[in-house]
């Protein structure tokens, strides 16, 4: 055998093994397939009502939005994939044949005017891109809590002054040109406070892990509503009737510097309820008493009001 003859078998016999490689039956390579639905949204979102505004002072609503995957038939979910969004027609993701998911989405209303940003478990903090990012281990952070970043003041609170929904869609099975809808639920209060005899001075009104409140004797003895999440939006989602007991401390500032005390309590709040406190400044006041207000999609509801009880208690400044 000459020596061309050999190498020119080797060539033959390497070819014929890498042939077998490839178009074995035995070694088919299945590939996945993957169908795009879009996301909408239903429920109590739908009934939100806003005062006109000029174009220049709209304010985009956020969306923070976390998907799970499982395999058909089981019910062990994990990460799938996630994003934030302030426009709903960028909420389009390829979700693969053969699992079913879940769908969790926090929007914050207003929230570009609110918020600075949001939390990945791993990156750190993150703001709106429009797009989801698919993801086995990467994931939202402080979902299901009130837990949140703001732009003003440029703090993180438990329970932010902003109008919050929450929305849980699971078990849905992807399908050609599908829509998922999640069905949303507000996860915050309302809260008034009304203060009598108010002359002078400023008073400050600190609901517990929320951002202070201010209210001038020259801009009149009231707050406009306030609006706060929920520390627990996940619980106040799952629950209709769901409230929080929280400290409130209203502190009256008087022209002179002087800090008169004027409530010191907790107070229920009450899910899609606007609560109204009254309280009395006078600080020779001889009763003391306390009511509340609240009903759903912020209809007046109990009042509570507050005097000082006949006790003048002064905090002077060094």
């Amino acid at each position: 055998m000459t020596k061309a003859f050999k190498v020119l078998s080797a060539i033959l016999c390497i070819a014929a093994i890498s042939c077998q490689k490839t178009q074995s039956p035995d070694s088919t390579v299945e590939e996945e397939h993957y169908i795009q639905v879009s996301l909408g949204f239903s429920g109590e979102i739908t009934d939100i009502t806003t005062t006109p505004m000029s174009k220049a002072e709209k304010f985009k609503d956020w969306y923070q939005i976390q998907v799970y995957s499982c395999p058909l038939g089981q019910d062990n979910y994990s990460y799938y994939g996630y994003g934030f969004f302030d426009n709903k027609d960028n909420m389009v993701i390829n979700l693969k044949e053969g699992y079913q998911y879940r769908f969790v989405a926090d929007m914050i209303v207003e929230g570009e005017k609110n918020i600075l940003s949001f939390s990945l478990f791993n990156s750190g903090w993150a703001t709106i891109s429009n797009n989801f990012y698919l993801s086995f281990d990467e994931h939202i952070r402080y979902l299901g809590e009130g837990y949140i970043y703001m732009s003003t003041p440029h703090e993180q609170f438990n329970r932010p002054n902003v109008d919050r929904f929450f929305g849980i869609t699971e078990g849905y099975v992807p399908e050609e040109r599908g829509k998922v809808s999640i069905k949303m639920k507000r996860v915050s209060f309302g809260a008034k406070f009304i203060a009598k005899d108010f002359e002078e001075g400023f008073i400050e009104v600190a609901i517990d892990q929320a951002p202070s409140t201010i209210i001038e004797a020259t801009n009149g003895s009231e707050t406009d509503k306030i609006t706060i999440s929920f520390k627990n939006t996940m619980e106040a989602y799952l629950n209709d009737k769901y409230s929080e007991n929280i400290a409130v401390n209203v502190i009256w500032i008087k022209n002179d510097g002087v800090r008169v005390p004027v409530v010191s309590q907790e107070i229920e709040f009450v899910r899609n309820h606007l609560t109204s406190v009254k309280f009395d400044l006078k600080e020779t006041s001889k009763s003391s008493s306390f009511s509340i207000t609240s009903d759903e999609n912020w209809q007046n509801g109990e009042i509570i009001e507050v005097e000082n009880g006949g006790i003048n208690t002064e905090i002077r400044p060094k």
